[in-house]
């Protein structure tokens, strides 16, 4: 009898062995499946993320470059006009009183984008730059600032103007921003042009509109 009890004994312990390892296997295959499953969402979460970050400054690049680009255009509708800018103030325009009212009109438009499309350019300098371009076109149009140096207050404008444009340019581009600098003051002692800091090497080049 003691040997079928001792028999019994070892079948019993090892069937609780087998039983012990195979549910120990069950449980670190089920772990291992778990953590594979885990890490394969983990990994299309982190895909997603990636993609739809990247379509997100995809699409701002896309809206700020369109944003820069009517900007643009805005302002070359009044470069175009910018020797009536002084008369918008005068009740006898130097030139005629149609180029006064195109200047007029082209000046409001380039206003308007500061409530539009600059909206959708995140960087500050390039908001302050065409602020300050409005601002000084302001000052010479309507206030009359510099008004005893009307061809400096044209040249002043159309310079700064450039740079705005350079400005916007470079956002399209996605180059560096030129330079940063004040803007012409109005009200100086001397006669020289303004000018920028650092010239663009098309600066002085008729094709190009300066």
């Amino acid at each position: 009898m003691g040997s079928w009890g001792d028999l019994a004994g070892q079948t019993v312990s090892a069937l609780i062995g087998t039983l012990a390892g195979g549910g120990i296997a069950v449980y670190v295959a089920r772990w291992q499946t778990a953590k594979t499953i885990q890490s394969q969402v983990d990994l299309a979460a982190s895909q997603e993320a990636a993609t739809n970050a990247l379509a997100r400054r995809q699409w701002t690049q896309q809206r700020t470059t369109e944003a820069a680009q009517r900007l643009l255009e805005r302002l070359a509708e009044l470069s175009a006009w910018l020797p009536s800018l002084p008369d918008l103030a005068r009740d006898e325009p130097q030139l005629s009183p149609q180029a006064r009212e195109r200047c007029a009109v082209a000046l409001g438009s380039v206003r308007q984008g500061m409530q539009t499309e600059l909206l959708s350019i995140g960087d500050d300098r390039v908001r302050a730059r065409y602020r300050a371009l409005v601002r000084l076109c302001f000052d010479v149009g309507y206030r009359g600032i510099g008004q005893s140096h009307r061809e400096r207050q044209i040249r002043d404008a159309r310079g700064y103007l450039r740079y705005v444009q350079f400005t916007l340019e470079s956002v399209i581009d996605g180059g560096p921003l030129p330079a940063d600098c004040e803007a012409p003051v109005l009200e100086r002692s001397d006669n020289a042009p303004w000018l920028p800091p650092a010239l663009p090497w098309h600066w002085q080049d008729p094709a190009d509109g300066s």
